[in-house]
């Protein structure tokens, strides 16, 4: 699967090796729900379905497991899927410190040892889940057979978010408050700090042939701002697309028509088309 792009219409980083793999005949088959001990705060995993690989869903920011409602049951019929609440999320408990995205894949790493259910893992990954999804692959490649990246927001997103002015119009007082949000870690629930995060982020720079894809909703809207910085932020996010596409040798960059940003709830049946050509 080399770098491509592609439509479709209407239908510094380390090694770190996980230590708990499973192989697919010991892979459970039984259902996990439950609140699982990581570190000094507990964090509710789900985990059901059978198969030769474990999809690992991971949704957006402030958002729990439930946002793959759409997906995770039909999946589950030919995989393991597990889903989870990061912390500040569904009923985890709040983060019990300030978070980036490399701590919430460490988070995510302990946690699925803790319960073992091993990889190889197909990581799926929306919005701010996106970027937890590159972090995750970035620091355990060994433990990753392919990335999805459902409109994963861009490297440069929060300076983007944060460079809209507020001209009186209710999507730029959206977009305000957005960036006030994210400015610390006691103004949102996950406890994550815009600017260093995506920093941070910005030092992921290769994840070497990891078999991914990238999807990206054809368009953007954003209703009530000015063309001028509805067109920025259009190519911010388009450019930001393309990055990530470029970390891997391998990887597909898909424009999807049909759908907002919420790909898994417009777009279901191409999410599960997507994981079952990554999981081969």
């Amino acid at each position: 699967m080399s770098t491509t792009v592609s439509t479709t219409a209407a239908a510094p980083a380390t090694t770190t090796t996980l230590t708990t793999t499973t192989t697919a005949a010991a892979r459970s088959s039984a259902e996990f729900d439950e609140l699982v001990a990581v570190g000094d705060a507990k964090m509710h995993l789900h985990c059901a379905g059978h198969g030769e690989h474990t999809v690992l869903l991971i949704a957006g920011f402030t958002s729990d497991r439930t946002a793959f409602g759409s997906v995770e049951a039909e999946l589950s019929a030919t995989s393991r899927v597990c889903s989870y609440d990061r912390f500040g999320t569904g009923t985890s408990d709040a983060p019990p410190a300030p978070q980036t995205f490399a701590t919430q894949a460490h988070d995510l790493h302990e946690l699925l040892a803790a319960a073992h259910e091993g990889g190889p893992y197909t990581v799926v990954g929306h919005s701010f889940g996106g970027d937890v999804a590159v972090t995750f692959t970035s620091l355990f490649p060994a433990d990753v057979r392919g990335l999805l990246l459902l409109d994963a927001s861009p490297v440069t997103w929060n300076a983007a978010l944060c460079d809209v002015a507020d001209d009186g119009s209710a999507t730029a007082a959206t977009f305000v408050a957005g960036c006030a949000m994210q400015s610390a870690p006691a103004n949102n629930s996950e406890g994550l700090t815009g600017p260093a995060t995506f920093a941070e982020l910005a030092h992921i720079t290769s994840l070497g042939a990891i078999p991914m894809i990238v999807d990206s909703a054809a368009h953007h809207g954003y209703e009530g701002l000015d063309p001028a910085t509805e067109s920025q932020l259009d190519e911010v996010w388009n450019d930001g697309q393309a990055h990530w596409a470029s970390l891997s040798s391998d990887a597909q960059l898909v424009a999807v028509g049909q759908s907002g940003h919420q790909i898994q709830l417009d777009r279901p049946d191409l999410v599960i088309a997507q994981v079952a050509e990554l999981n081969g």
